[in-house]
């Protein structure tokens, strides 16, 4: 397989576990550049596009800002869980 291919595949697989995990509380994204957004709830995915309320946002730097609502792009997405 290529490396593109490969690439491909784990977006598609991220992005499934994204649609499967909306209206869900607690969800974390973590995305390139080592940005992680602890989210109140995951409202919709759609368009390549995850939003979300009531975010944690925390900075590569290791400080954190609070923000009420956030639009993630998916391509910039790396990993997905959920805080128990």
């Amino acid at each position: 397989m290529t490396e593109e291919l490969v690439d491909r595949n784990a977006r598609c697989k991220l992005i499934h576990i994204l649609k499967r995990l909306q209206g869900e509380e607690d969800v974390i994204l973590r995305t390139v550049g080592g940005f992680q957004f602890d989210t109140g709830r995951l409202v919709r995915v759609e368009d390549n596009l995850a939003s979300a309320t009531d975010v944690e946002v925390h900075l590569p730097g290791g400080d954190s800002i609070d923000l009420g609502n956030v639009t993630v792009n998916l391509c910039a997405v790396t990993s997905v869980g959920v805080d128990d």
